[in-house]
């Protein structure tokens, strides 16, 4: 199978002619697409405007496109948008396609990138940020590291999951069913829905990974303990989904992709090595200047979250007082990876305070690249 990567701009939510012209100049079969990644912009929160927008759009294109319904769309293609594109972050979408190459050209064995999709069963919410969520992720990433073609968790170097976050409409259902839901705020705050969702879903990830046992993953420690976590969980939420979709990544000497995936997690929110780390790991070997860097990179990814105390490397900062911080984090990650990447499309979520998702104090981060021989 050979995996490819297309990335397109979208100059107002509901923008999908880039897409388009992908299809209509036969670049790409909308039946290959299998999934969507990208930044919308809007606020970034539960119910994101924006982020709905886009998504329709972007279903409703394949859709015709393919002849399927959008419901059909949702259960074939897998769609993960962040909303929110500050500072220099430009609104995007990645496409994501599948095919069989009859004729795959040698690589000398080495790895090249390969994708894994899977839907959730049905996340009520009453089990958004417990285990009922987690449980159910956990299940998802092992059926879409099945549908990579992958056996070993080293060999996966990015899961993004998008879930159900909590609205006052889906806490109302919960209630009315005799149900507690695991917080009735519906923000992003400390103790919001969203981070819950996003920290439920990250630590199903660990589980399916053997990034965390049994034993370590309950109710009572989501975003209390944070010395469980996955190094390659990137996930968010949003109040228009049901399921949970996960997209997961990997290389496999089995792919004939001309690209490769590399991953490597900041010590904090200012870590620029990281991103070197994440290169090298996809094969993109040191001292390599921001243009030559450009032209081998097509898609960088990192999740930004704000850091559990009001010091950075011991000197105080103000991030977690400031009313902006949420997008902030985003805009500091955007600006890191462009900066050193070359480019302004690329996927940063992020901006709850504290997470699941990468170590304590620190981000995953991905890279891929067009993969050279080595």
């Amino acid at each position: 199978m050979r995996t490819d990567v297309h990335v397109c701009q979208m100059r107002t939510p509901g923008d999908v002619s880039e897409i388009a012209k992908l299809f209509d100049a036969g670049t790409i079969d909308p039946a290959d697409v299998v999934a969507v990644v990208g930044k919308s912009e809007g606020t970034g929160l539960g119910r994101d405007v924006g982020r709905e927008t886009a998504d329709l759009a972007i279903r409703t294109l394949l859709a015709q496109r393919t002849g399927c319904s959008p419901a059909e769309i949702a259960d074939r293609v897998c769609i993960v948008l962040s909303g929110g594109s500050p500072g220099v972050i430009t609104p995007h979408v990645a496409l994501f396609t599948r095919t069989a190459d009859p004729a795959p050209e040698p690589h000398n064995g080495s790895p090249r990138l390969v994708v894994g999709l899977s839907h959730s069963e049905e996340i009520l919410p009453e089990e958004v940020g417990r285990m009922g969520q987690i449980s159910k992720v956990r299940s998802a990433v092992s059926a879409a590291m099945r549908d990579a073609g992958l056996t070993d968790p080293s060999d996966v170097h990015l899961v993004l999951v998008k879930a159900p976050s909590l609205t006052a409409e889906s806490i109302a259902d919960a209630n009315s069913r005799g149900h507690e839901t695991v917080t009735r705020d519906v923000s992003i705050g400390a103790e919001g829905a969203i981070c819950y969702s996003n920290d439920g879903s990250a630590l199903g990830v660990a589980l399916a990974l053997g990034e965390a046992d049994d034993d370590q993953v309950h109710d009572s420690m989501v975003r209390r303990d944070w010395s469980v976590f996955s190094d390659v969980a990137m996930t968010s939420s949003g109040g228009e989904k049901t399921h949970a979709e996960v997209l997961l990544l990997g290389n496999s000497t089995g792919s004939s992709s001309p690209l490769r995936i590399g991953h490597r997690s900041m010590r904090t929110i200012i870590d620029a090595s990281a991103v070197s780390g994440a290169l090298e790991s996809a094969g993109i070997g040191p001292g390599c200047d921001v243009s030559e860097t450009s032209k081998a990179v097509v898609y960088a990814l990192a999740k930004m979250i704000m850091p559990e105390t009001a010091e950075l490397d011991g000197r105080r900062i103000t991030m977690l007082d400031d009313q902006v911080g949420y997008h902030v984090a985003k805009a500091m990650g955007g600006f890191l990876l462009a900066s050193l990447t070359g480019h302004t499309t690329v996927f940063v979520s992020g901006g709850e305070r504290n997470s699941h998702q990468g170590p304590p104090n620190g981000n995953p981060l991905a890279i891929i690249v067009k993969a050279t021989e080595e």
